[in-house]
């Protein structure tokens, strides 16, 4: 692997240039060729080990999805929820940072084709996006009840990165949410788990000693 140093300069020159260099009218832009290859490089593998280019790295492909997704670059939410369903936790944990970023550049949007565009997406993703925020929330009670502090952590992390994704596709996504029944069956699946959540901190606060 590349040292940290390049990794993180390459990165950063990559992000910057999409403004000057991706658009077709801009001068000297790149072509559809080059994007193509560029595209499929950024969603090959998801296992930059470093937080902070992993987090550049994703607001790159955000950026370029923004340009780009759906219609030139179909296949980038295929990859990233299967990608999300994997075994391997740093990949795991990178797709998901990752459709966090897409997810709320996506939903920034603000022409009308745009906006429908991201609700077809939305009702698309909505079932599979509640499903992880829910297997996560329960890794992350499980790990608790465990006394296994860093696991814990590492969903806690997951479950949130869900939840900001649900709240993207919940606000931008749906034209009339409360008439929706899975966005409906999500909203009162917080509060139940928001229960489990105050359970938690409460028995963390009497036993101190069980994360020791």
């Amino acid at each position: 692997m590349l040292d940290v140093n390049v990794r993180w300069l390459a990165v950063l020159y990559f992000k910057n240039g999409i403004d000057r260099y991706w658009r077709r009218v801009a001068p000297n832009a790149l072509s559809e060729e080059e994007k193509t290859s560029l595209r499929a490089g950024l969603i090959t593998n998801f296992n930059e080990p470093v937080n902070q280019i992993a987090t550049q790295i994703a607001v790159l492909i955000a950026k370029v999805a923004r340009l780009d997704c759906p219609r030139q670059w179909p296949e980038l939410i295929p990859v990233l929820l299967e990608s999300v369903k994997g075994q391997d936790g740093l990949q795991q944990h990178r797709a998901l940072l990752t459709f966090y970023h897409v997810t709320k550049t996506l939903a920034s949007k603000r022409l009308a084709q745009d906006k429908r565009l991201f609700q077809d997406l939305a009702s698309g993703i909505y079932s599979f996006a509640c499903s992880l925020w829910s297997h996560h929330t329960d890794c992350f009670l499980q790990q608790i009840c465990a006394r296994d502090e860093p696991a814990a952590l590492s969903s806690l992390e997951r479950t949130l990165l869900s939840l900001k994704v649900l709240r993207k596709l919940t606000v931008h996504g749906f034209q009339e949410p409360q008439q929706n029944m899975e966005v409906m069956g999500f909203l009162n699946a917080v509060f139940e788990r928001l229960k489990e959540f105050l359970e938690c901190c409460e028995y963390l606060l009497l036993y101190p000693e069980s994360l020791l």
